[in-house]
């Protein structure tokens, strides 16, 4: 027979084992590198991790300029320039956008992006333009461009076919941390004969 003392005794037992094993379950939770620190635990689901890139605020990116009368390329069968049944094709740059991402240097990453069409003319029998893109990073002032690079752009273009989309995304540009920049671009064919 359990007397009145040994079921209070008996309880406050059950209460002090039970309030250890929860101290003991939860001070393993937070403690070492493996903890649940920057983790999500979602509804019995294996932890998600979540980057601090996501909470991170945007990385400023410089303003992008078409240079004048460099948006559109049409080319012409060699000794018909400018007449209608002696073009070969058409194109032109329609849109363009850039977002820069922290490199681990400090250093800016540039993703460029660009877009344009191609239209095949009545002297055109089909096959591979090469759009010739220049883009160029010039700081402020009349300093020499940081850089400048000629992007070769492929499309595919059969006869008679109605125009084709290009697009092109680039991100081989870095700047550095603050550095005042903005990014110029254009069709670039060279010198003209």
């Amino acid at each position: 027979m359990i007397t009145a003392f040994q079921a209070a005794a008996n309880g406050k037992l059950k209460t002090v084992l039970a309030i250890g094993l929860c101290a003991a379950a939860l001070g393993g939770c937070g403690g070492g590198a493996d903890g649940v620190a920057g983790k999500i635990i979602s509804g019995g689901q294996e932890p998600i991790e979540v980057s601090p890139e996501t909470f991170a605020p945007p990385v400023s990116c410089p303003p992008m300029q078409l240079k004048s009368n460099t948006y559109l390329i049409m080319k012409y069968v060699r000794g018909k320039e400018n007449e209608p049944e002696g073009l070969l094709y058409q194109a032109t740059v329609e849109d363009w956008a850039n977002t820069c991402t922290q490199e681990p240097d400090g250093k800016r990453r540039m993703k460029l992006g660009f877009s344009g069409d191609v239209t095949s003319g009545p002297a055109w029998k089909g096959g591979e333009v090469i759009l010739p893109l220049r883009v160029a990073i010039l700081p402020g002032g009349d300093a020499k461009p940081l850089a400048s690079e000629i992007l070769k752009v492929p499309v595919t273009l059969g006869a008679d076919s109605p125009s084709e989309t290009w697009t092109l995304i680039e991100e081989k540009f870095t700047i550095d941390a603050g550095q005042s920049v903005k990014v110029v671009f254009g069709f670039d064919e060279g010198r003209r004969r």
